[in-house]
C-alpha cells in the first residue's frame, strides 16, 4: 500500500478502529440479568428470599386480625328491607393466600327488592358515618345509577388498613365484604 492510498477500514482523518468491547459488555449484562431473574424466581417460588420477605405472615396466624375485621361494629348495617341471603345467614370469613400475600375477607350476602341506587346511596352515607372513606375509581364521584361494579371504602382498623367492598352480584343481590391484607398493605378496590 502506498502512502497516497486510502484504507477503507480507517475513517477519514481518523485512526484505525480498536477492538470493540461490546461483546464483553453484552455478555456481562446478560449474565447479571440471568442471575437477577434466577434470584427473583427463587424468591417467588420459595415464598420469601432476599427480596420478598413477608416476615412469616400467613393465614395460620390470622386469628386476631380475623376477629378485628369480622366485628359486627365494622360493617355498616344494610338498608331497610335488605335480608341476609338464604344459605348465607352467618358472615363467611376466610383467609386466602392465592396472590402470594395472605388476605382476609368477611362476606355478607343480601337480597334487596329495592333498586341498586338505593343500596349505593345507603352505603355511601352509612360508610361515611362509620369513618370509611371512598376508595377506588368511581366509588365517590359516580352517580348512584352509574356506580362501578364494586363501590369501595377504606379505613384504618386496629392499626392496619381495611377495605369495605359493595359488589352487586345481580339486580337483587349484593355482597358487603370487609377485606384486609395480613402484611399491612392496603387492599385495592
Amino acid at each position: 500500500m502506498t502512502t497516497n492510498e486510502v484504507r477503507e477500514d480507517v475513517p477519514k482523518g481518523g485512526r484505525a478502529p480498536t477492538k470493540s468491547r461490546v461483546p464483553f459488555v453484552s455478555l456481562t449484562v446478560s449474565v447479571v440479568a440471568v442471575l437477577c431473574a434466577g434470584e427473583l424466581g427463587a424468591a417467588y417460588f420459595l415464598g420469601g428470599g432476599l427480596f420478598l420477605d413477608r416476615m412469616g405472615v400467613s393465614c395460620e396466624k390470622s386469628g386476631k386480625r380475623m376477629a378485628q375485621v369480622s366485628s359486627a361494629s365494622v360493617v355498616p348495617p344494610p338498608p331497610a328491607g335488605a335480608a341476609l341471603l338464604e344459605g348465607h345467614e352467618e358472615a363467611g370469613g376466610e383467609c386466602m393466600e392465592d396472590s402470594g400475600a395472605p388476605w382476609l375477607a368477611i362476606d355478607r350476602y343480601y337480597r334487596f327488592n329495592g333498586g341498586r341506587e338505593a343500596v349505593v346511596i345507603h352505603y355511601r352515607q352509612a360508610a361515611e358515618k362509620s369513618g370509611w372513606m371512598p376508595s377506588g375509581p368511581g366509588s365517590a364521584e359516580a352517580s348512584a345509577s352509574e356506580a362501578p361494579f364494586d363501590v369501595c371504602f377504606d379505613k384504618d382498623l386496629a392499626g392496619a388498613p381495611a377495605l369495605l367492598r359493595l359488589r352487586f352480584e345481580s339486580t337483587r343481590t349484593f355482597l358487603m365484604s370487609v377485606e384486609s391484607s395480613l402484611d399491612g398493605e392496603p387492599m385495592e378496590c
